[in-house]
């Protein structure tokens, strides 16, 4: 994994909504290198925790995603 990996880590270690096309390619090649260390929650899943409904009226979020205890522990 590149530097730029482990700065995205560091953004979503207490969760974060993914608006951005490159954090989200960033964090499935940060997936793809380990399963364990990312937590990606679907839209339906971050609907319920955010509260905000996301019906195409506006911009919808690629994904939620919080790090893992394993993922904690490469910081």
């Amino acid at each position: 994994m590149r530097k730029e990996h482990f700065d995205l880590m560091e953004q979503i270690a207490f969760g974060a909504t993914i608006w951005d096309r490159e954090e989200a390619k960033l964090i499935r090649e940060i997936e793809q290198y380990d399963p364990e260390l990312v937590e990606i929650i679907p839209v339906e899943e971050l609907e319920k925790i955010t509260g905000e409904r996301y019906d195409g009226a506006q911009q919808i979020p690629y994904f939620g995603a919080i790090l893992t205890a394993k993922g904690w522990n490469l910081l």
